[in-house]
Order: structure tokens, then sequence, then C-alpha cells
């Protein structure tokens, strides 16, 4: 009961999050501006974003399954497709639960499939789609570094202005200490965990299941043909970025503002920074971020861009729910289905 407890208050309060950002992001919006930038989009275009949204999906179900190969070679394309939309729409609930869905999908299929020869450990499974996200922020500081060298003077500025700053002003002195201590604190139970692991029953589980992560994360110097998670990374990353050119120029006010490919990826990453923030599923968040970065960056009036970042934000979440309910579906009808 009391984890469920603190499941619901996290929900809870991820949603009050959420719902603060969205007050500010639309408050002092033209609604009759928003309601008319809506109406003459074109969807067509806003279905191509979806289309190149559900191509990432698809290529970061090929990335994962690379890299877990070397510890569940059995394991089929379907199974980590279903698993990563599933994952999708399981963060839109709570944020962050789904990784660790995702990964029950993974071994429950692998332990139908290998019934009698044992399945894969769910912290090794777990490890690699802890390092499959890693990657993901590596790849993020990696297109902040290559927009900086092109644009590095608005875009570097919006930045320090919208994030940084803001965060260092609220950040005191204490909330600083606060950190170090927590830092230090996690140090010395990973260290009590390490020497005390033959002597205390629970240190020895943390230890093994800390053990199983770190092996799963490993998993990718096992990699055979190891250039082609770096082919489906690259894929991932254009096709995001392919999303929002399409959304672009679905909407008139963006298509004849003089946006570039250069900017396009600019608000593909401000887009992606509201997954690091604690709403489910980004809401809010986006709205908020995108918002600021179309009215201070291209002085696109608030309706304006508030329009293209509900638009952005919204079609992906629909392109998350459709995949996401199709996987959980076709994973119900498998679930009794004998081992291909």
């Amino acid at each position: 009961m009391n984890k469920l407890l603190k499941q619901i208050l996290k929900c809870v309060l991820s949603l009050a999050v959420a719902a603060i950002l969205l007050y500010y992001s639309f408050k002092g919006v033209n609604w009759n501006d928003f309601l008319s930038g809506l109406v003459t989009c074109n969807w067509w275009l806003v279905l191509a974003s979806m289309c190149a949204g559900a191509l990432a999906f698809l290529f970061r179900s090929f990335r994962w399954r690379r890299i877990m190969l070397p510890i569940e070679p059995s394991i089929d394309r379907l199974t980590v497709f279903n698993a990563v939309n599933i994952c999708n729409i399981s963060n839109f609930v709570i944020q962050g639960i789904g990784e660790f869905v995702r990964t029950g999908i993974v071994v429950r299929r692998s332990a139908g499939r290998n019934a009698g020869e044992g399945s894969p450990r769910y912290d090794k499974i777990l490890g690699t789609a802890i390092l499959e996200r890693g990657w993901d922020v590596l790849s993020l500081v990696i297109l902040f570094v290559v927009l900086v060298i092109f644009k590095g003077g608005d875009f570097g500025a919006f930045f320090r202005t919208a994030i940084v700053e803001p965060l260092s002003e609220k950040s005191s002195g204490a909330a600083w200490a606060l950190i170090v201590l927590v830092c230090l604190a996690l140090l010395g139970i990973l260290a009590a965990i390490y020497f005390l692991r033959n002597r205390v029953k629970a240190f020895r589980k943390a230890f093994d299941l800390l053990k199983g992560l770190l092996q799963g994360m490993l998993s990718c110097l096992k990699m055979k043909n190891k250039s082609l998670f770096f082919i489906y990374t690259a894929a991932i990353w254009g096709c995001y970025w392919l999303q929002m050119v399409f959304m672009i120029q679905a909407c008139p006010v963006t298509a004849e503002g003089g946006l570039t490919l250069v900017d396009a990826l600019f608000l593909m990453l401000v887009g992606s920074i509201s997954a690091f923030l604690p709403t489910p599923g980004g809401i809010g968040a986006y709205h908020f971020l995108v918002t600021t970065a179309m009215t201070s960056i291209y002085a696109f009036s608030k309706a304006d861009g508030m329009v293209f970042a509900t638009l952005a934000h919204e079609s992906q979440a629909l392109n998350m729910a459709i995949w996401g309910l199709l996987g959980y579906v076709i994973e119900i009808l498998r679930k009794d289905s004998k081992p291909e």
C-alpha cells in the first residue's frame, strides 16, 4: 500500500507541475489567433511528421535489440518494437516508469521462448535500457555542440537566459551543499554495499543487482557490427529532426517565417529537454520551452508559438498512444502463443 501511495503521489506531483507550466504557457494567449492558427495548418504535413516519429520508434527498437543480442540472442524484433512503444505511453502515466515496463516485456517474452533453458536476468536487460537512454543524452550533447558551432550566438543566449541563469538564481549555496551531501551519501552507500556484500544479505542482493545492471550496460562492448548501432542512432535523431522540419512547414506562420533546417534542429533540441523534466510525457514542459524559444528567438507571437508547440507535442503524443496501444494489444494476443 505504501508503494502504491508513493506512485500516486509522484503521479499527482508530476501532473501538478505539468498543469502549472501549461498555465504559464497559455497565459496571455489570444485564443482567436490560437484557434485560427490550428484551423489553417496543413494536416497532411502533420501526418508526415507523425510518420517520421514512428520511424524513430522503429529505429530505436533496432538499436536496443542490437545492444541486447549478446545477452539474449533469441529476442525477436516485434517484441522489442512493442516494448519500446509501450514504454512511450507508460511514461505518460508516470515519468520514468517506461524503462522498467519495457524491460519486463522483453524478459517475459524471452522466458516464454526459452522455457526450460532459463531466461535473461531482469537487471541485465534493464542495464541495456539505461545504456540506450544514456546514448540519447550523449547524442543531445553532441547535437548541442553542432548547434553552437553553426549558430552559437542566438541559441547559446537562449539556453543561457532561459535555462542556465534561472537555475543559477534559484540555486543557493545551501542547495549546492545539499547536492554534494547527497552525492557523498550515495558514494558511502555504494562503498558499504561493496565491502559488506558477503556479510549482509540485503547488501549482497543489492550488489548482485548493481552487477547485473553493469553487465547489461557493458553489453555494447560485445555487439557484432557495432557500426549498425551508430547508424541506428543517427537514423533516430534524423527522424526527430525530419519530424520538426515537417511540423515547421505544416504551420503557415512558421512556414512563412524563414526558419531554416538549423532552426528545426534547435527547436528539436529545445523540445527534447522537456523529457528530463518531471512532467508526464513532457506535458507542459514542452509547451513552455518551445513557446519561449519561438517568442524570444524568432519574435513570434505567443499564440503562434503555442499553436506550433501544441501541434508538435500533441501529434506525437497521439502517435505514441496509437503505437503503444497497438503494441499492448499485440503482446496480449501473443501472451499464450507458442514460441516461434
